[in-house]
This record gives C-alpha cells, sequence and structure tokens, in this order.
C-alpha cells in the first residue's frame, strides 16, 4: 500500500510540472508571437470611443505659444514729411500668448472613415514669458484699415481716391497711429472701420480692427473639420490601395479648397487652392519615414505649407525627424500651377511675399518669413532695422516618427501691409509701394508636456520591454518546469525500485524478529538462542545478495 501511494503522488507531481510547464512555454511564444503591446497600442492611440487618444484630443496635452514681435516705427513723421530717406524700425518684443485648443462635437463616421469636429482656440497672455505689459506698452506702427481702403481706391479710379482722401481727412485717419501693443493685436474702435460696418454690413461685419484679432479669431468656433482617420488594413495587416492619408483634412465647413483663390469642386482644383490632404499640425500618421512630407493648413495662412524632411536626431530621448519649411514657399508664379492661383488679376506678389487678402476682407496683406528672409533683397531697402536670420527667422517641426506627435516646433511667419502706388494723398504717397512689416510671430512647442512625455516613452521603450522580459520569463520558467518533469519521468524509476526491495528486506527483518518474540513465550532460552541466530544469518546472507 505504501509503494502505489509513493508512485501515486510521483506521477501527480510529474503531470503537475509538465502540464504548468506547456502552459508558460505558450502563454510566452504567444506574447512574442502575438505581440500585444502593439495591438493594445493601435487601439488606444485611435479616435474610436472611450480609448486613450480619444480623451486626449478633446484637450490635446500640448503646450503652445504665439509668440508675438511687434515693429514699432520710429521716425514716421520725419518719413512722411520727406526728412528721412528710410523708415527706421524698432523690433519690439517678444509677448506671448498661450494657445488653449479644445475639440468639441468629436464624431466618428465609419462608413467612409472620417471624424468631424469643431476646434475652439483661447489665447491666455503669459507674463513669465514676455517683456512687458502689452496694455502699458505703446508702438506707432501702420494704420492697417486706413492703408487698405486706400490702397484699395487707388486701384479703382482718380474719383475714388480722391472721395476717400477727404473722408478720411475728415476723421482725421492718420497713416501711422500710437497705440498700446494690446489694443493693435486684439482691437480698437477705428472710426473709418466703423462707418464702413454701417455702410456695407454684410461686407463688414465688425467695428474694431486687431490684427491678431483676425488672424486668429475669425470664425474660431464655426469651423467644422472632416478629417480622415488611419488608412483601412486588410487581414494581413496591408494598407488599402487608395487610402487617404491618416489624419489628413477632407474638408473645412464642406469645402475641399479655398473658394476665394478659385478652387472647383468639379475638378478637385490645383494644388495651389486645395485644402484636403493637409494637417492641422496637432496629429501626424504614425510610423512614418524619410520620405515623407506633409501640408500644414490653419486659416491664418491663408494657404497649405509644405514640410519636407530634413534630417534625423535624438530629442529628450526619444527618435525624431526633423521637418523644415522650405525656402520658397511663399513665391508666386503665372506659370507654375501650384502658385498661379495666388496671383490676382494676374498681378503676383515680389518673391517671397503670399498674397492672403482674399482670406482678410480683401485687405492688402501678405505673408512672409520674418523679416523678409529669403524675400527679394528689394524688400528691404527702404528700412532699417530688419535684420534676416536663418537660425532666428526659419521654420522647423521636430516630429516623433513612430508616434506621430510633434515633440518641438517653430513656425514663423510675418504678416505685411502691402500699398500699392498711391496718388492723391500726401499722407500715403511717401509709403507707395512698400510693403511695410506689422508683425511677426513665432508658434512654439517647447517640449512634450511631462505626461505625454512619459507615455511617449511608455510606448516606444517600456511597454515593448516588459512585454519582452515577461515573455522570457514565462518561457524560461516553462522550460524548468518541463525539466523536472522529465527527470521525475526518466531518472526516478530505479531510485523508486531500489526503495521497493529494501523495503521488502526490511519487512522480511521485521517478520523474522516477530517470530523471535513470538518463540521467547514458548521456547527454552537455549533454543530461542540459537532460532535468533540462525535468523540473523539468514539476513546477513540476503543483505550480501
Amino acid at each position: 500500500m505504501k509503494l502505489f501511494t509513493s508512485k501515486t503522488q510521483r506521477n501527480a507531481r510529474l503531470l503537475q510540472c509538465a502540464a504548468l510547464g506547456m502552459t508558460l512555454v505558450f502563454f510566452g511564444a504567444a506574447i512574442l508571437m502575438t505581440d500585444p503591446v502593439t495591438l493594445i497600442v493601435d487601439w488606444q492611440l485611435s479616435l474610436k470611443p472611450y480609448t486613450l487618444l480619444s480623451k486626449l484630443y478633446e484637450v490635446p496635452p500640448v503646450d503652445v505659444y504665439i509668440t508675438v514681435y511687434m515693429f514699432n516705427y520710429t521716425n514716421s513723421d520725419a518719413f512722411i514729411a520727406g526728412i528721412d530717406t528710410k523708415i527706421k524700425i524698432a523690433e519690439i518684443g517678444p509677448y506671448v500668448y498661450k494657445e488653449v485648443l479644445s475639440n468639441h462635437n468629436v464624431t466618428l463616421h465609419e462608413a467612409n472613415n472620417t471624424v468631424t469636429y469643431t476646434p475652439r482656440r483661447e489665447y491666455i497672455f503669459s507674463p513669465e514669458r514676455s517683456v512687458g505689459d502689452p496694455k502699458v506698452d505703446h508702438i506707432r506702427a501702420p494704420n492697417i484699415p486706413y492703408m487698405g481702403v486706400v490702397s484699395q481706391a487707388s486701384d479703382i479710379s482718380m474719383f475714388a481716391s480722391l472721395g476717400l482722401t477727404a473722408l478720411t481727412r475728415r476723421l482725421n485717419s492718420q497713416p501711422i497711429m500710437d497705440i498700446s501693443v494690446h489694443d493693435y493685436m486684439w482691437g480698437y474702435e477705428d472710426h473709418l472701420v466703423s462707418l464702413a460696418s454701417k455702410i456695407m454690413p454684410s461686407l463688414i461685419d465688425f467695428s474694431t480692427f486687431g490684427i491678431m484679432e483676425k488672424l486668429f479669431r475669425e470664425g474660431n468656433e464655426s469651423n467644422v473639420f472632416n478629417m480622415h482617420l488611419p488608412e483601412r488594413k486588410d487581414a494581413v495587416g496591408v494598407k488599402l490601395p487608395n487610402s487617404p492619408r491618416g489624419y489628413s483634412i477632407h474638408s473645412v465647413n464642406g469645402d475641399r479648397g479655398f473658394k476665394n483663390w478659385g478652387y472647383d469642386d468639379s475638378t478637385n482644383g490645383t494644388n495651389c487652392n486645395r485644402i484636403s490632404g493637409s494637417h492641422d499640425a496637432t496629429l501626424f500618421p504614425r510610423d512614418m519615414n524619410k520620405n515623407d512630407s506633409f501640408l500644414i493648413f490653419r486659416k491664418t495662412f491663408c494657404r497649405r505649407l509644405p514640410l519636407t524632411f530634413n534630417r534625423t536626431l535624438t530629442f529628450d530621448g526619444l527618435d525624431a525627424f526633423e521637418f523644415t519649411l522650405a525656402p520658397h514657399i511663399f513665391d508666386e508664379d503665372l506659370q507654375n500651377e501650384n502658385t498661379s492661383c495666388f496671383c490676382k488679376n494676374n498681378h503676383c506678389l515680389k518673391k517671397g511675399l503670399g498674397n492672403a487678402s482674399p482670406c482678410y476682407y480683401n485687405m492688402p496683406l501678405a505673408v512672409s518669413y520674418p523679416h523678409f528672409l529669403y524675400a527679394d533683397p528689394s524688400l528691404l531697402v527702404p528700412f532699417e532695422g530688419l535684420s534676416p536670420s536663418i537660425e532666428r527667422h526659419a521654420s522647423k517641426f521636430v516630429l516623433q516618427p513612430q508616434l506621430g506627435v510633434p515633440l518641438h516646433a517653430h513656425m514663423r511667419l510675418q504678416a505685411n501691409q502691402v500699398v500699392s502706388n498711391i496718388k492723391f494723398n500726401s499722407l500715403m504717397e511717401p509709403f507707395k509701394n512698400l510693403v511695410l512689416p506689422l508683425l511677426w510671430i513665432d508658434f512654439t512647442i517647447d517640449n512634450l508636456s511631462t505626461s505625454l512625455h512619459i507615455l511617449s516613452h511608455l510606448i516606444k521603450t517600456g511597454f515593448p520591454m516588459m512585454q519582452l522580459i515577461l515573455a522570457l520569463c514565462l518561457i524560461f520558467f516553462g522550460v524548468y518546469q518541463l525539466s523536472i518533469a522529465f527527470h521525475l519521468c526518466f531518472w526516478s524509476l530505479p531510485t523508486a525500485k531500489h526503495k521497493s526491495d529494501h523495503g521488502e528486506k526490511e519487512a522480511n527483518a521485521l517478520g523474522g524478529y516477530s517470530i523471535v518474540a513470538s518463540l521467547q513465550s514458548s521456547l527454552p532460552a537455549e533454543c530461542v538462542k540459537q532460532e535468533a541466530q540462525r535468523l540473523l544469518d539468514d539476513e546477513r546472507k540476503l543483505g550480501e545478495v
């Protein structure tokens, strides 16, 4: 009975070790083959309901700062009077505002694999990053509405110019005005604007004017974006052909292009006037490579801006790709279909200037790089105080290629007033045919937020490393359990047989001793001694055998 119990326990342990070992090896191998971390990350980094990205996308945890530099026209009176031949400009700044983005009414459309949302942006002044208080600091700067209306009238007719000159004198409008930085950026009362809003309320729907307010807040809460989700894949994980690029814009307010630039729905327009295919600079495709390029869209630019790959680098411990804006993205050419739509009435601006007037009530405004970097050198001639620098005024985007998130960015643009060939206005004639810099802006992302930085490191290295360690540990302990089962199966049999034979010997000896004990009570002492001696001799012989 004792031998049967020992075999049963051994067999039970053998089966237990074998089953546990095979289970551990199976799960370890399954982890290595299926890569569950990638599956979970792909799911959580989609805009499906209740995922991590869907929560983050509502209020993106990316700190974007709008850094503004103003231009102070220090000798405007002397220039208008003809005393000075050049305009002296002093750069004032920075004045920094934090951009707080929130996306509302986020709705998935699985039928066409898109999502719609309404972005809203708020701008909060950041005094610790700024040079002073914009409500206190004053500058002398171009009167944008006045100069814009005078330039437009000069292009119409002599009578329009004379009539407008008389009106502006009556309103005491001046080409250069003394104003606080805050009012110039976010709005001030202007008699000419107020009058125009009363005469043409359908065209001029505002009574105050601020350059930043027009650049960043016009239609801010009414724009509905429709964006493509990541490309769909077949059963083996290959992207389906002709799928729109992930996180690229399909339309804005139902339009796939700039109507102001002549976009035609029937032909899908050209690269010059198309919006579709661009990105809003908050989400980029994952797993990008060095051959990728992107188009950035914001209404502020009044066009799409191309990003091209520049170099690879390591940023804050993460692999990164640096993309830059090409030097000549603002150039316009009637012979180039990618830029010809910007030449209104077959008139193109000088090299390095991008027409933006259709996006801003047809006011003659243009965008460029700060300090006319890469632009026609003649634009710098009328000024003192402008000094273009590639290091300070060029633009770059640093993206994490596996995750598609921006790690660092400097998007730098300058807003300019374009003055036409002014006639019949003595105050404006000194500025005729000039392009006056108004301010320049640096869209800045310093670093990822702490939460996104930690999450990026975990997704990139932490979670895959933990998964690999777990899989290897499971396989190691599984093999260890299988080795124990193997040992029990093949090496324990002789030991068990030896123990069985030894047990039989002990039983025989004990049986002999019991016989001796029983004989002691019935036989004489001498007989008992002889019998005991015989049993001991038999036991010794048995042991020798």
